[in-house]
């Protein structure tokens, strides 16, 4: 029985010890328990001190003198930023969420 006891609490621990792994900024490597919050995404961890920095990186880009407006969601994008369909631009990151839509009704059951 003791034997069984120590087999049982050993195959526990494989399958508990990455559970046990501190959450950790991909970022900064700072834990969870470090920061105020942390988000969390596929494989990685942000702290919110690292989403300000990335944010602030982004923040400068202004559009190109020659940008254009996306119909779909009116920001001005560049040129290499979007495509016409007809006489209707649309930039690349809507065009995206569309796809994604489009994917995701395929595989929904349909309303009847």
């Amino acid at each position: 029985m003791r034997t069984f006891s120590k087999l049982a609490h050993g195959a526990v621990g494989l399958f508990t010890s990455p559970l046990r792994t501190p959450v950790q900024c991909g970022g900064c490597g700072r834990e969870k328990s470090g920061v105020r919050r942390m988000v969390a995404g596929p494989h990685v961890y942000f702290c919110e001190s690292c989403i300000e920095q990335a944010a602030q990186q982004l923040t400068p880009r202004r559009p190109a003198a020659d940008a254009v407006r996306c119909r779909f969601c009116s920001q001005p994008r560049a040129r290499t930023d979007v495509t016409s369909v007809g006489k209707v631009v649309v930039c690349a990151d809507c065009l995206g969420y569309m796809e994604v839509i489009l994917a995701e009704a395929e595989t929904s059951p349909r309303d009847t």
